[in-house]
């Protein structure tokens, strides 16, 4: 993770929602319609792995806004276990209900986005990152960029500097979960 000129005001062990986009950031930015008005969509099983323990830990809430609406996109957030997806063109209302649902300030929000729908959530946010391989404009409103690509394994990168923060790791949290699961 690379910090960028944007000056980060906020601890970052106080982040209760992080927020991800999906084309760009979850997935490679690719779209492939297929017939009868069916798409598919690339993400990340490592991305993946990162998003089903944190949501299984429940230490903080994820959320995905996107400006598309895709059956692919909800198919994929409930595998994972996230239960805010938002698809709204006005990215920013997304934003608000989120931060309303959880009774969260700004300074507890974090926003993962790579183009210019993103800005107005990244800006509003204590923590805006966005992936490697970020549209330029982007770049001044993020605090930091991931050292992978969208798509490639900066949503885990994101996740797992987050847990650090918090004092935890991906690998207790996985293991934490399979003796739970144990015993439950």
């Amino acid at each position: 993770m690379q910090k960028l000129k944007r000056k980060l005001e906020i601890d970052l062990k106080d982040i209760q929602l992080l927020i991800f986009d999906v084309d760009g950031v979850m997935t490679d930015n690719r779209m492939i319609f297929l017939s009868e008005h069916k798409e598919a969509k690339s993400f990340s099983a490592a991305d993946g792995f990162a998003f089903r323990v944190v949501t299984q830990s429940k230490l903080f809430h994820l959320a995905v806004i996107s400006a598309r609406e895709s059956e692919v996109t909800i198919r994929r957030c409930r595998e994972l276990g996230i239960t805010d997806i938002c698809q709204n063109w006005n990215k920013l209302e997304a934003l608000n209900q989120l931060m309303s649902k959880y009774d969260l300030a700004t300074s507890q929000v974090g926003f993962v986005g790579n183009d210019i729908p993103d800005i107005v959530g990244m800006e509003k946010v204590g923590l805006a990152v966005c992936p490697l391989d970020t549209e330029k404009e982007v770049l001044d409103y993020s605090h930091y960029q991931t050292s992978r690509a969208g798509g490639k394994g900066c949503c885990r990168e994101v996740i797992d500097f987050i847990l650090k923060a918090k004092g935890h790791d991906l690998v207790q949290l996985y293991r934490d979960g399979i003796e739970h699961s144990q015993t439950s």
